[in-house]
């Protein structure tokens, strides 16, 4: 499905902590890739063995194009820069959070469950760093070159697009080839639907971001979680539908009268794993949208954080 020179090194699991998988381009001063994965010695091991299985060393590696400052896209960058010390690409807005990843509590959204009063365990215990640790390290690495939104980026023969696709990560970057129809979507459309908060773009950045890919002539998906599709309007569609039953969702819940943050949360979100992320900063982008609309009105502490319905 892949022109020759285009590579990828996908991974088995879909379901976060998965690690992205690897987009590899050759070209005559070596290779260059797209996003690396997380930050385990064993995944940072299984991309060295792809290499080494189509004739690459680490040490050919002269590009590297982070689609968003995310451990599992990212995290094995504690480990490439030790080979190796090629260009790295990111968009402007993530690269202070590469280079001071603590950052990413913020971008997050980990101040939301506590100022609705859902969790009982104390705030410096929700440390996105620390809950990274384990399932999927994280890493900082300074980023060379700026991707902009609009430009084109020359990899190997291949010119792709930077298209702005933010809701996940507010500088989050699809990339499409015009000649191939290739996309590469990152965690923009996939398999899996990803988590969203407002300070990383927003349900509405989520929603412009698919209506951009959903612009382009695209003929085949390359996801950052998931298998590829040669039918990328299809998997665009889909995404955007699951978003908005989630809002029908919300709604329904509604009519029956005001609910706090916290319970409606917990009706949207059954599963008590997901309490204090990403569920209330996913409702948060949705309330955030609807109030802009005029159809639902999020009242403040003093009112006990009531959500209603606007008649």
């Amino acid at each position: 499905m892949l022109p020759e020179n285009i590579f990828l090194h996908g991974e088995k699991e879909t379901v976060w902590p998965a690690s992205a998988n690897v987009v590899v381009i050759r070209d005559g001063d070596g290779v260059s890739l797209v996003d690396v994965g997380c930050g385990h010695e064993e995944t940072y091991l299984r991309l060295k063995d792809f290499l080494a299985s189509h004739g690459f060393r680490v040490t050919d590696v002269h590009t590297v194009v982070l689609t968003h400052a995310h451990p599992d896209h990212m995290g094995a960058m504690r480990f490439l820069l030790e080979e190796v010390r090629p260009r790295v690409f990111l968009h402007p807005v993530e690269i202070p959070l590469a280079a001071e990843p603590s950052r990413l509590n913020h971008t997050f959204g980990m101040d939301i469950p506590f100022r609705y009063g859902i969790p009982d365990i104390p705030r410096e215990r929700a440390d996105i760093i620390e809950y990274f640790r384990h399932l999927c390290p994280m890493a900082r690495a300074d980023a060379t070159h700026e991707l902009a939104p609009g430009e084109e980026l020359q990899l190997g023969e291949f010119t792709f697009q930077v298209v702005e696709t933010p809701g996940h990560a507010r500088g989050l970057v699809s990339l499409f080839e015009r000649v191939t129809g290739i996309l590469l979507s990152s965690d923009a459309v996939g398999e899996v639907v990803a988590w969203y908060a407002p300070d990383s773009g927003g349900l509405t950045g989520f929603l412009e971001g698919l209506d951009r890919l959903e612009a382009l002539p695209a003929r085949l998906l390359v996801p950052s979680h998931g298998g590829m599709s040669r039918k990328p309007g299809e998997e665009i569609t889909r995404t955007r539908a699951y978003l908005l039953r989630r809002e029908e969702k919300i709604l329904r819940e509604l009519t029956a009268g005001p609910l706090p943050f916290a319970d409606l949360m917990r009706r949207i979100f059954r599963n008590t794993l997901i309490h204090i992320f990403p569920g209330p900063q996913i409702l948060q982008c949705h309330l955030d949208k609807l109030e802009a609309e005029g159809r639902v009105r999020l009242h403040g502490e003093e009112e006990g954080w009531l959500v209603e319905l606007v008649a």
